[in-house]
């Protein structure tokens, strides 16, 4: 089942938690186009369209992801926190996504 509406973004920052809300099809609808974008090198953004229409919220940990080999996103769908590895070489999905927490 898809749902609508919004999703909740939290992220840490410098020891500062902040959240908002992020419309869901704008958020769908870019990494749609970073999809067709890049044929050869879209695996992070269609595991991204696949929990995009049923995640609750997305967390990015700027503070823990400065001390990963591989930075990661969490996530709440069906009630269950789930993660999901970005590596930093990623740069337009990790672009993308932090300026959403601005």
């Amino acid at each position: 089942m898809r749902n609508t509406g919004s999703f909740k973004l939290k992220w840490v920052s410098l020891g500062k938690a902040g959240q908002k809300f992020l419309d869901r099809e704008e958020v769908l609808k870019v990494f749609e186009g970073l999809k067709q974008d890049y044929p050869d090198n879209n695996t992070i953004s269609k595991k991204l369209l696949e929990i995009l229409p049923e995640l609750e919220w997305i967390k990015i940990d700027k503070d823990i992801n400065a001390t990963q080999k591989v930075p990661f996103i969490t996530y709440g769908m069906y009630g269950k926190t789930g993660f999901l590895k970005i590596p930093r070489y990623h740069r337009i999905v990790w672009g993308i996504l932090l300026r959403y927490t601005q």
